[in-house]
């Protein structure tokens, strides 16, 4: 009877050393997605919230002449314009948002499966919708803030940031952080894009 070869063929031990030698820097390359979508998370969650918080305390209080001899209080707030609310709103599930899925993210580093390309499926598309949102609210709210600041002599409207100069200070930092979290979002989606390339190949 002849003995049995129980030595594995020479192609077998090729699959399994690349396999081997693969493995590893697939793994990486995983994890290094998720840390890079769950800072750009973070970093949409901090700007977004102190945004909000300049824009809702950004109330203030002016007396303001209406006749040689009198004066009244008067307030400038994010609640008198509808861009305003609208900005606010915007930000305000933008910043519950980002809290939700930066802790899916940091889940999903620590998981393997189907289910997190479905998260990974259902996250590129909100982030995608968000995306516009934000960015719409933030190119309305800046745009008041430019009438704020400049006025425009063709309509006649009036400026009013040589008045109420606490409350368009931090109206100006509140656009700029919100200009960050679109482009935070904005990094969110052509990251996913790119991670779902990646894995096609």
């Amino acid at each position: 009877m002849a003995p049995i070869d129980t030595k594995p063929p020479s192609h077998a031990s090729y699959d399994m050393e690349t396999t081997m030698k693969w493995s590893e820097p697939q793994k990486d390359g995983v994890k290094n997605h998720g840390v890079i979508d769950a800072t750009l998370r973070a970093v949409l969650f901090a700007s977004t919230n102190v945004a909000l918080i300049a824009m809702v305390t950004s109330k203030e209080t002016k007396m303001i002449p209406i006749s040689p001899t009198m004066k009244v209080p008067l307030d400038a707030s994010f609640d008198q314009s509808p861009a305003y609310i609208y900005y606010v709103s915007a930000l305000s599930v933008a910043c519950l948002y980002s809290i939700i899925t930066c802790l899916s993210s940091v889940l999903a580093l620590m998981k393997k499966g189907g289910n997190v390309m479905k998260l990974q499926f259902y996250l590129e598309i909100l982030d995608s919708l968000l995306f516009g949102i934000v960015a719409s609210a933030t190119g309305a709210a800046a745009a008041v803030g430019y009438i704020a600041i400049k006025g425009n002599s063709h309509s006649r409207w009036s400026k009013f940031c040589n008045i109420y100069h606490s409350f368009c200070h931090q109206m100006e930092v509140s656009v700029f952080l919100s200009v960050i979290s679109s482009l935070a979002l904005l990094l969110l989606v052509c990251h996913s894009f790119y991670r779902n390339k990646i894995a096609m190949k």
